[in-house]
């Protein structure tokens, strides 16, 4: 064997082991692809496509728990989308409870072909009886853009502050978009819902912390946000009435009433009745770390209560 053939496999067995290295601590080779998040939020988006468009007729409640039920044992994920300078981030690999209803909800207005349509002004909040949508394409894009239009104040994209982060406001816009109508009012009682929490613990926000221009926006919208009055919850001790839990449906929105003072909402839910018609929800758990249909009761579960908010039927 000569010199050159044998200079030949030692390179070759110094590449192969430097591969298997690289490949042994999650670093690639510089020619093998790794998909970008863009890729695997097309992926994701196409294998769900297909398993629910040909229910895009269905009633809106129907469609976004079959979509939900598409995404159970999705990864569990804090803080995703604090990021600096503030941009929109989707993710369909990954997600949290807020991000999960939001992700479920957008992605059936995708499937029927919408797009949202700011109807509001940011300041002025109402109740629409027709939904605010022009007609899309169902395309990965037109996903994004109800997710922007659903996360941000009148769906800009601008600093920190332009992001909806009460859930209460969340609910606000959509109702004001004809997205959904908030039902608590129904089947409820009227209570007294502050908001002051990210004004007054500043420091535990990095976007916030040493930044007083944006402190003062926080505190501006928290303001508006507290004199929509008035608010209401369905209680514990009610949603264990049969009259009050049989007007609960699947495909619905709950928002966990927070037990933190200034805070409005502490989780956030989609019902969906087991096989024996008992109410239990679909969420991103953060103690079970992924989207799992909950086993515990939704009675059982809403230790302080919940809010109850359902898919406007004209869509």
């Amino acid at each position: 064997m000569t010199k050159r053939i044998i200079a030949i496999l030692i390179a070759s067995a110094v590449a192969l082991a430097s591969a298997a290295g690289l490949r042994a601590q999650n670093v690639a080779p510089a020619d093998i692809h790794l998909p970008n998040q863009e890729e695997v939020n097309q992926q994701i988006f196409d294998k769900v496509y297909s398993a629910v468009k040909a229910d895009a007729d269905r009633p809106m409640p129907e469609l976004v728990v079959k979509i939900a039920r598409q995404f159970l044992g999705t990864q569990y994920i804090w803080a995703s989308l604090e990021t600096e300078p503030e941009q929109l981030q989707v993710y369909l690999d990954k997600t949290d409870c807020i991000l999960f209803v939001e992700l479920s909800t957008c992605f059936a207005l995708t499937v029927k072909g919408y797009e949202i349509v700011q109807a509001g002004d940011g300041q002025n909040f109402c109740l629409r009886s027709e939904p605010s949508v022009r007609k899309a394409e169902p395309t990965y894009q037109t996903l994004c853009n109800n997710i922007r239009n659903m996360r941000y104040r009148l769906g800009v994209v601008d600093d920190y502050t332009s992001r909806i982060h009460y859930t209460s406001e969340w609910i606000l816009q959509n109702q004001t978009n004809g997205i959904v109508e908030e039902f608590s009012k129904e089947i409820g009682e009227q209570f007294d819902q502050p908001f002051f929490y990210m004004s007054t613990h500043t420091d535990t926000y990095v976007q916030l912390k040493n930044n007083p221009d944006r402190q003062a926006r926080i505190k501006s919208m928290e303001e508006h946000i507290a004199a929509q009055t008035p608010f209401f919850y369905v209680s514990q001790a009610n949603l264990r009435k049969p009259e009050v839990i049989s007007q609960i449906h699947s495909g619905d929105i709950i928002a966990f009433i927070s037990p933190r003072d200034g805070l409005d909402l502490a989780h956030v839910a989609i019902a969906c009745a087991d096989e024996k018609g008992e109410m239990h929800f679909i969420h991103a758990s953060y103690g079970k770390k992924k989207v799992v249909f909950e086993a515990e009761s939704l009675a059982d579960y809403a230790t302080n209560g919940i809010r109850v908010c359902r898919y406007n039927p004209a869509l």
